[in-house]
């Protein structure tokens, strides 16, 4: 991690954040105040709209406060780096210091919506939709870092994730009629 930052001292990045754990959760950190401001604002309308089990809007409410930091080279970094941390995404129900808040009331908002489907279930298919968005996400990050041709607008590769994921998210459960 030091040589991608191009530093040549490791001591510094022990010293300025106590390690690599520490310079990921301060990148995060510095990227999730906008994107749980944003996500807060879009929540409370859910609630207040009496909407909270429509899976479409609270699926928006995940994923376009984290899309657009595809925005800029800096947003770009930071969804590469966040799909690299897929391994926590299944303990999205612990709290935990680190967790966002708003992010965390979205997914029991999100698994709540899925009230059809058994528990498990919906904490599979809640970890599941966290890995494709965070997945899809930076590899376009990684495409428009590279300049590399886009079959569609960033705009069209948004809405058309939102509607992949609520398919997935909707999606019958074969394993609910065996």
């Amino acid at each position: 991690m030091v040589d991608q930052a191009g530093q040549k001292n490791s001591s510094a990045l022990h010293y300025h954040f106590g390690g690599r754990d520490g310079l990921l959760q301060a990148i995060i950190e510095r990227h999730n105040e906008t994107i749980e401001s944003e996500r807060s604002q879009m929540l409370e309308e859910i609630r207040t709209h009496g909407r909270t089990n429509d899976v479409a809007a609270i699926t928006r409410a995940v994923v376009l406060p984290f899309a657009r930091k595809l925005d800029t080279s800096d947003g770009r970094e930071f969804l590469r780096i966040v799909a690299q941390l897929s391994d926590l995404f299944d303990a999205w129900q612990l709290a935990t210091p680190n967790t966002p808040t708003q992010a965390q009331a979205a997914f029991f908002m999100l698994a709540a919506a899925l009230g059809d489907l058994p528990a498990e279930m919906r904490h599979e298919r809640v970890t599941t939709f966290l890995m494709l968005v965070s997945n899809a996400l930076a590899l376009r990050a990684r495409q428009i870092e590279l300049a590399k041709p886009l079959p569609v607008s960033t705009g069209q590769f948004i809405v058309n994730l939102i509607d992949m994921s609520v398919g997935a998210l909707t999606a019958q459960s074969t394993l609910l009629k065996q």
